[in-house]
């Protein structure tokens, strides 16, 4: 025991658990980022959607055949919604081990 009687002891027990809140944001922010890129393909999605329907500025549905631009258009449409869901799936991923190795230490 020490003499001065306001000297303040710890409790080894009692102690918080020291986290660094900027690895826990970072791992956040990350996962946020896996989220945003799946709402960035699914908007490729619909313009892929949008692009074979041919809607037309009145709401009309017409059936045409489609152009080769238009099918070029597509194509790339779809190449950009894989990378976007390949890369939110990483992002995920990497969010959420960065997330688990902060709650183990």
């Amino acid at each position: 025991m020490s003499s001065d009687p306001h000297e303040i002891q710890t409790v080894e027990y009692a102690t918080p658990l020291r986290r660094p809140p900027a690895k826990t944001f970072a791992a956040a922010m990350i996962l946020v980022g896996g989220l945003a890129l799946i709402v960035l393909g699914g908007c490729f999605l619909i313009g892929i959607l949008i692009t074979i329907q041919h809607v037309g500025s009145a709401g009309g549905v017409q059936q045409l055949p489609l152009t080769n631009g238009e099918m070029v258009f597509i194509v790339v449409l779809a190449v950009l919604a894989l990378a976007a869901s390949a890369g939110a799936v990483w992002l995920l991923l990497l969010g959420t081990r960065a997330l688990l190795a902060v709650t183990r230490s």
